[in-house]
């Protein structure tokens, strides 16, 4: 069966770079994305002063589609999302672009060889008045991301203190500098958005205090002060020195017979860490070796650590009990004055949308999403999930899985059978639940083998059996060359 008309729910850098990967190859494509912008987590209404990214420009991008060299190192909100319009506009997706329309339902026909009729809620910009339409197409992506739905906790006597005049917000409700100007700031959670915005409050609020459950490794963005911190993790040979479930013969040799000078690097590192940032010190030395890492592992916003030690951020590793008027109430009996709550809790990772028979199999009962290679479900056809993975090089794990869709949807690309995908989910599931110290995002965390991961895509598609991939990026100590990945892409196509 050939199919025509493709349907991408989400505008952000997942969506953006399916909706290209299609369009390009001749399909329909219409994209529809419930906020006024593109760029999803780096949509302007959902970012909070300050956002920068995690990784640098030449490690963060599209590998046909650079970013401009005169991009801050660690590109700002305002760049990603000129980046990705500039993006759009180049490969025709703009157009495409739906604003403002929320897919409110997916369901399939099977009386209609299996289409799937999408119903989405629409406002019109002039009349502000919502209408809801029904849609037919032959495949959907699913592109709304990891970081669709924020996780705000609830508790206890709440409304107590909003009633007595504090504010209660989700770190995606922050937009405003002035809301924490002069102010008592809590800030809840200790990833990157709690810690860039108690990092901010450190300069413009009365008090900052930071109260979280357990420390995670931070990394300064420059180690030393000298070297970029993308040479010590964001190489093919430090992914080498995690382990993983499948290695080669040099990880196999690096896991065995090299294993202590594998331990000794590691320490090496936690140690050049904490010595810097003063760790031992403020009290925010983790409990686990950066090795077990958990999707949490950080870049340490610029004078974080500066404002710790200074007593402009004050650390407190506890959690709340319940919030009382003029403030809360911590586990440990102390109880913080507040004005403003500020939960950098993370996210939920849910389709809402989708027919609850397939929720039902997508999901389990632990919240984890049960995708082969991150991206298919076995039993449901016609369907794809990009960016449904925690990535450190989110746009080319994302680019890379969308040449692997089109690929499968195309029939060039064979599958194992039913039972043969469910048991590699199930391994893999298993294999993070007994090495991470959490599996975190629906047991989505491939940051400790991304690289591992896009070559396993490059070799699903490699059906011929040409590419010896490690030959054809030599990169083995410096940072990729995204670029490359551009050209096996092309050089896989001319084999076929």
């Amino acid at each position: 069966m050939k199919f025509k008309n493709i349907c991408v729910i989400g505008a952000g850098i997942s969506g953006l770079v399916t909706a290209k990967t299609f369009i390009k190859d001749g399909y329909n494509v219409t994209i529809f994305e419930k906020k006024q912008g593109l760029g999803g987590v780096w949509e302007k209404s959902r970012t909070y002063p300050g956002l920068s990214t995690q990784s640098t420009s030449d490690t963060y991008c599209f590998s046909d589609y650079p970013m401009p060299k005169s991009y801050a190192d660690w590109p700002s909100a305002e760049e990603m999302r000129t980046y990705l319009t500039s993006y759009a506009k180049h490969f025709g997706v703009i157009d495409k672009i739906r604003f403002q329309t929320e897919v409110i339902h997916v369901s399939q026909k099977l009386a209609t060889n299996l289409k799937w009729v999408v119903t989405v809620k629409s406002t019109d910009t002039n009349s502000r008045q919502t209408q809801e339409e029904n849609y037919e197409f032959d495949f959907i992506f699913v592109c709304n991301g990891i970081f669709s739905q924020p996780k705000l906790p609830s508790f206890v006597d709440q409304e107590k203190f909003t009633s007595s005049g504090g504010l209660v917000l989700h770190s995606t409700e922050f937009n405003d500098t002035s809301i924490i100007e002069d102010k008592r700031v809590v800030v809840i959670g200790v990833g990157k958005s709690a810690c860039d915005i108690a990092n901010l409050a450190a300069k413009t609020a009365k008090e900052c205090t930071l109260v979280f459950r357990q420390a995670i490794w931070q990394v300064p963005r420059y180690i030393l002060g000298l070297v970029n911190y993308k040479l010590i993790l964001l190489t093919r040979w430090t992914e080498a020195l995690f382990l993983y479930r499948e290695m080669g013969k040099v990880e196999t040799i690096l896991h065995s017979v090299g294993k202590p000078l594998v331990w000794c690097y590691w320490r090496i590192v936690e140690k050049l860490i904490s010595l810097q940032l003063g760790l031992d010190a403020c009290g925010m030395k983790p409990e686990h070796h950066i090795e077990e890492r958990e999707c949490a592992v950080i870049a340490s916003p610029p004078g974080f650590f500066q404002h710790i030690h200074s007593g402009k951020i004050k650390p407190i590793k506890s959690s709340i009990t319940r919030f009382v008027p003029g403030g809360l109430e911590l586990v440990n009996g102390e109880t913080i004055p507040a004005d403003v709550v500020i939960f950098g809790t993370g996210f939920r990772q849910e389709v809402p949308f989708l027919e609850e028979k397939y929720r039902q199999i997508l999901v389990d009962e632990e919240g984890n999403f049960q995708l082969y290679r991150h991206l298919i479900h076995p039993e449901i056809s016609q369907m794809g999930f990009v960016g449904y993975n925690s990535s450190l090089y989110t746009p080319l794990t994302s680019e890379v899985g969308a040449w692997w869709l089109l690929d499968y949807v195309n029939g060039i690309m064979p599958l194992p059978s039913t039972l043969e995908m469910y048991q590699e989910i199930s391994t893999e599931l298993d294999w993070m639940k007994s090495h991470f110290s959490k599996v975190v995002v629906g047991g989505t965390c491939i940051t400790s083998f991304c690289l591992r991961y896009i070559e396993q895509l490059l070799k699903d598609m490699d059906t011929n059996h040409q590419l010896v991939i490690w030959k054809r990026i030599p990169q083995l100590f410096s940072v990729l060359d995204i670029s490359m990945y551009q050209k096996l892409r092309q050089e896989l196509n001319s084999y076929r």
